[in-house]
């Protein structure tokens, strides 16, 4: 129920409304009211009716009674009638020509915007459809397909297990279906399909690694899987190099395990450049072979092998930061801790005694470093020998030797960088059985020390004397 304010209030806004004399429809069928002899477009603007409509009462002229009243044509766009019919294909404007032009511009560039989202759209759909097309055809299709029947099986795999031997090489990468080409191609599986399923069935096949295997022919399939996640099935050669090991030491070892000619490695070891030693450090190559375990596959030469072992050295100190100016002089001294102590809760202080002796003018009176330039053994230099002007007698000649004396391992650099801090300057190994070292930083402190040493040998006497082992101590001179 409405009230009577509202009832009043309506009818004063339906007063308020004013009948129009007639429309004008345009070629859309869209109307528009004429009021006393002008007709309003959408926005408000009037036109005289007389000057834009003919056969209208507006004119004073009448259709025919017996015609229609007809559409409107191009040369004549408006009709005033009430009822008139309607042409949609009809030009339709307000106003002049320009006014009718640009409006007729405006439809043709809609038009043209609407066919350019019309184009998009179909390429979107058409990127979507690709899209979900691959989808079904490589998820949901091999999904839906019925498993392959053990008749099917069998006739793509061998039974097994297997006869002869053929060498295979997995290269890096591979994986599923490429090692199952290799493995068809040479025989030892029947087909890389039968395989390529052994392979997705054993959630441990992706452990395969790359290299070379050595295999039988006609293998089952899924025993070709297990067979190459057996790592004594995989033809290699392990060279470990142990730390302290110099140039000519490490060539024997690499030559011995490798049974590659110690000449070809001799002849390798000539071009430390063409090994990698980086350029601003000397030309030699002592102190940049990392002693680590290598593995050498098949084909492997001589150059592969110490090439492996310079860019091994660069890794480590690259991931240390160690400034690439510095490595030769870390290398330097981190060698000279390698051979003068074996156990690492010492290699901190005896770096810190070099660089104090380094940093007072000390001599490093090291014998190892002697017996390294002389190619023997400590246990053998002569008195003449440890007082010579010899550039490797660090007890006569002031600073580092002129090259490392051995390959230092990790915990050796890593003493370089950070030794602890200390008064120490000399150092002896007082058990030369278990390696243990007594630090000084007096020279008398230093003679208590020897004596142990003295007392531990007449005890137990010389170990066995062998290359790179010796006693490890300071001179007392300089």
């Amino acid at each position: 129920m409405q009230s009577g304010g509202e009832q009043s209030d309506q009818q004063v806004a339906t007063e308020g409304l004013v009948e129009p004399d007639g429309y004008v429809y345009d070629a859309y069928g869209y109307a528009h009211p004429v009021y006393g002899g002008f007709v309003y477009d959408d926005e408000g603007n009037s036109y005289p009716i007389d000057s834009l409509v003919t056969n209208s009462p507006a004119t004073g002229e009448q259709p025919p009674v017996e015609q229609p009243p007809v559409a409107s044509t191009p040369s004549d766009p408006f009709t005033f009638d009430r009822y008139a019919a309607v042409d949609p294909g009809a030009q339709w404007a307000f106003g002049g020509d320009d006014e009718g032009g640009s409006r007729a511009e405006s439809r043709q560039v809609s038009k043209e915007r609407k066919r350019r989202r019309s184009g998009i759209a179909l390429a979107i759909s058409l990127v979507l459809f690709g899209g979900v097309a691959y989808y079904v055809y490589n998820e949901v299709i091999p999904s839906l397909r019925p498993e392959p029947t053990a008749e099917a099986v069998a006739a793509d795999d061998f039974p097994g297990p297997g006869t002869g031997s053929v060498e295979i090489v997995i290269e890096p990468g591979d994986a599923g279906s490429a090692i199952g080409a290799t493995l068809a191609e040479a025989g030892v599986v029947k087909s890389s399909a039968a395989f390529t399923r052994a392979y997705a069935a054993n959630a441990e096949a992706v452990g395969i690694q790359h290299g070379t295997y050595g295999m039988q022919l006609e293998m089952n399939a899924a025993a070709a899987v297990e067979w190459l996640l057996d790592r004594d099935n995989k033809i290699e050669l392990r060279v470990t190099i142990p730390e302290g090991y110099t140039v000519a030491q490490v060539l024997k070892v690499a030559s011995a395990k490798t049974q590659i000619p110690i000449e070809d490695f001799e002849a390798a070891a000539e071009d430390p450049r063409d090994l990698g030693v980086p350029k601003g450090n000397k030309k030699q190559l002592e102190g940049w072979l990392f002693p680590a375990t290598y593995t050498v596959e098949p084909g492997d030469t001589a150059k592969d092998i110490l090439s492996a072992m310079v860019a091994q050295m660069r890794t480590e100190l690259s991931k240390l930061e160690v400034p690439e100016d510095d490595w030769e002089t870390v290398l330097n001294k981190a060698s000279l801790i390698e051979r003068e102590v074996n156990q690492d809760e010492y290699r901190g202080k005896a770096a810190r005694a070099i660089e104090n002796r380094l940093d007072t003018g000390m001599t490093l009176g090291i014998d190892a470093t002697l017996a390294y330039g002389l190619g023997k053994s400590g246990l053998d230099l002569t008195t003449s020998e440890l007082k010579s002007d010899h550039p490797y007698n660090t007890r006569t000649q002031q600073g580092l030797p002129p090259t490392p004396i051995g390959s230092p391992g990790l915990s050796a650099i890593k003493a370089v960088l950070d030794p602890p801090e200390g008064p120490w300057v000399y150092w002896v190994t007082v058990d030369l059985l278990s390696g243990e070292t007594l630090f000084a930083e007096t020279l008398s402190e230093h003679n208590e020390n020897k004596a142990k040493l003295d007392a531990w040998i007449a005890e137990n006497g010389m170990p066995e004397s062998s290359e790179g082992s010796e006693e490890s101590e300071t001179s007392d001179e300089g």
